[in-house]
Parts: C-alpha cells; sequence; structure tokens
C-alpha cells in the first residue's frame, strides 16, 4: 500500500468515526429536548413561560447558544410556577443557576482557546446532566 492510500484510509476511518459521533449526538439531543418538552405539557399553561413545543429550536446551529440563556430560565420560573401553585415550595430556583450556568459554559466552551475551551467543555458535559436529571426529576414529581 502506498504512502498515499494510507493516508485516503486514515481519512475514510476519520471520517466514519466523525459521521458516528454525529449521529449519537443527536440522538441524545433528541432524547434530551423530549425531556425537556414533556417536563413543560407536566406544566399547567397558566404557569408556563414558555411553550413545550420552543425546545426544539435548540437544534438550531449556533442559534441554539443564544436561546439556552432564554430557554433555561423560562423553563426554570415555569417549573417553580408549577410548584408553588400545588403549594410545593421546597424546589427553590427551578434549576435556574444550573440552566444558567449550562448556557454559559455552553456559549464559553466554543471559544478557541485551546484549554480554557476544553475545561469549559468538560464543565458544560457535567452541568448537561446534572439539568437533565434535574429536569427529568421534576417531571416525574409533577406526574
Amino acid at each position: 500500500m502506498s504512502e498515499q492510500e494510507g493516508m485516503m484510509a486514515v481519512f475514510a476511518a476519520l471520517g466514519v468515526f466523525i459521521f458516528i459521533v454525529a449521529i449519537i449526538a443527536i440522538i441524545v439531543a433528541i432524547f434530551y429536548l423530549l425531556n425537556l418538552q414533556n417536563l413543560l405539557k407536566e406544566i399547567k399553561d397558566e404557569n408556563r413561560d414558555v411553550n413545550p413545543g420552543n425546545v426544539w429550536l435548540m437544534l438550531i446551529p449556533l442559534f441554539s447558544i443564544v436561546y439556552a440563556f432564554i430557554l433555561y430560565p423560562k423553563i426554570s420560573s415555569s417549573v417553580k410556577k408549577e410548584f408553588e401553585s400545588r403549594g410545593d415550595t421546597s424546589k427553590g430556583d427551578g434549576g435556574k443557576n444550573i440552566g444558567l450556568a449550562l448556557a454559559v459554559t455552553g456559549a464559553v466552551s466554543i471559544l478557541p482557546i485551546p484549554v480554557i475551551g476544553t475545561l469549559v467543555g468538560l464543565a458544560n458535559l457535567v452541568l448537561f446532566i446534572i439539568w437533565w436529571v434535574k429536569t427529568a426529576g421534576y417531571k416525574k414529581s409533577l406526574k
């Protein structure tokens, strides 16, 4: 095998790897957004600050970076209002601080600063998991 053929094989393998990672990321995003949508569906209309279908706007590249700063506080506010309307004040801010931290780390992680971008990206992943678990817990409590 020539050096050129070897490089082509490496690029082909890299392309397949990137494709598989992208498919997995899309599947995770769909399940995550379904969780948020279903959480909002459990909240009465009068307590909702955002329509459940609006969570799907997070699939729009780049727009989702800005929209996270709008969506996550509205979800938190809706959760807080719903629990308070049911007489439960134990849920605090409805996850507002974690949601805002998730939005901030998501925005900062795309900056082209090698070490900082990577570290903030890891923090974003941890916050993403915490936010997902917290919102799933809220959804379960509201059912």
